[in-house]
């Protein structure tokens, strides 16, 4: 009894942990059709003022795991890569600014308000090479623990001119 209770209750959490683990094409897949017309420019790091950009923005940092939960930025998860990418202190105050103004978003807007602070940010070149970067990572295109190089931009390029063909 004790052990079906204990199966059970790790098969949940590799249930929950499955679910929150997707990829930015999953989020892609199942991103409303007002933004699938704009996928291209969403994929340059366009920003659009919808609620269906906010769902979709949500989704996509919650599958690079750079936002808690609730949407809310997590600036751990953040700085070790970005100061990896560029070693810079500007990190610290932008990742400080941009988690604060998540915390302070409507609940729906969090996540997008993280994105969108640190796009905004003299962090911005360093956070799309992370973001990049934890995109190839998680759909299993590099293996984890791979540091950026040229290679992310070859990949990127390849997966943005697929998406993005006139």
């Amino acid at each position: 009894m004790l052990k079906e209770a204990i199966f059970i209750s790790l098969s949940a959490l590799c249930l929950v942990a499955v679910v929150q683990g997707g990829t930015i094409k999953e989020c892609e897949g199942k991103m409303a059709a007002s933004l699938k017309k704009k996928l291209c420019q969403v994929r340059q790091y366009k920003l659009f003022e919808t609620p269906d950009m906010y769902s979709h923005i949500d989704c996509c940092m919650k599958a690079v795991d750079f936002v808690e939960k609730d949407g809310t930025g997590d600036y751990h998860k953040l700085y070790e890569l970005l100061n990896d990418i560029e070693k810079h202190r500007k990190h610290d105050i932008n990742l400080e600014t941009c988690v604060g103004e998540s915390m302070d978003a409507q609940a729906n807007q969090r996540a997008y308000a993280f994105y969108k602070c640190l796009l905004k940010s003299t962090s911005a070149d360093a956070f799309k090479k992370a973001f990049d970067l934890r995109e190839l990572i998680k759909a299993n295109k590099l293996p984890p623990g791979t540091r950026y190089s040229s290679e992310v931009d070859k990949q990127m390029k390849k997966i943005d001119d697929n998406i993005c063909k006139l």
